[in-house]
């Protein structure tokens, strides 16, 4: 189902400068990482699909820049770090395993269904323009930098690619996040001395000036993934 613009405003109005991670020590889902991260911090081979938007270099660079305060201070919060160059903003997610082959004939299926769009379907805008929002805990899995489009017409775009997606895959959760992944939480948790000083930290990132991330459809890719930081761009959806 199709959600207005104004709707999306409404549902993500949780969304503040202040860090929402409960209070005391600090326990992370482990349905969702506990797949993704293993007991040293280091990333367990999770296999699937998803479709992404690549981010230029500035933007990339500014992330980096936040993802240094948070390891410099926080490193032990954490999985091991994202690459810089493996930073994106995921339009939908397809398939999703910690099994190859259960992953394996979906992510097929997904590819062909891709590939199946026509050219009318796929005459995309050049860009859609975004602002950095508010880092947030996504779910108890990690820190995430959300995104707001810059108005209407902006987020009708991305709705609008959002819902072409949906044709070959529906998500299980049917409204778009947009989001960066900065950092998984490890899987012991932390205490809530450590708690407290991360909110600190994050309110203090979350009061610096917002900024534009211009997502451009010529870096938007099919890609496969072996782990959260090894990714394969297959092709790109603009043609």
């Amino acid at each position: 189902m199709k959600e207005s613009y104004r709707d999306f405003l409404k549902r993500i109005s949780y969304q503040n400068r202040a860090l929402m991670i409960g209070e005391g020590a600090f326990v992370p889902d482990r349905t969702r990482v506990f797949p993704k991260v293993d007991e040293r911090g280091r990333y367990r081979p999770f296999y699937g699909d998803t479709v992404v938007f690549g981010l230029g270099r500035q933007t990339r660079g500014m992330l980096a820049q936040m993802q240094d305060k948070l390891y410099e201070g926080f490193g032990g919060c954490f999985a091991e770090r994202l690459p810089e160059n493996t930073l994106h903003m995921t339009l939908h997610d397809l398939s999703a395993s910690d099994d190859l082959g259960m992953a394996a004939p979906e992510c097929f299926m997904n590819e062909i269904g891709l590939l199946g769009l026509t050219d009318r379907d796929t005459e995309l805008p050049d860009e859609i323009r975004m602002k950095t929002n508010y880092i947030i805990n996504m779910v108890n899995t990690g820190l995430v930098m959300t995104l707001l489009p810059e108005n209407e017409g902006e987020w009708d775009k991305l709705e609008r690619l959002y819902r072409l997606i949906d044709r070959v895959k529906v998500c299980p959760y049917p409204y778009l996040t947009p989001h960066i992944t900065l950092a998984y939480f490890n899987r012991g948790g932390f205490d809530e001395h450590t708690t407290n000083a991360l909110k600190e930290a994050v309110w203090e990132l979350n009061g610096l000036e917002k900024q534009t991330v211009v997502l451009r459809t010529d870096s938007l890719y099919y890609q496969k993934f072996m782990s959260m930081k090894e990714y394969v761009s297959v092709f790109c959806l603009h043609r």
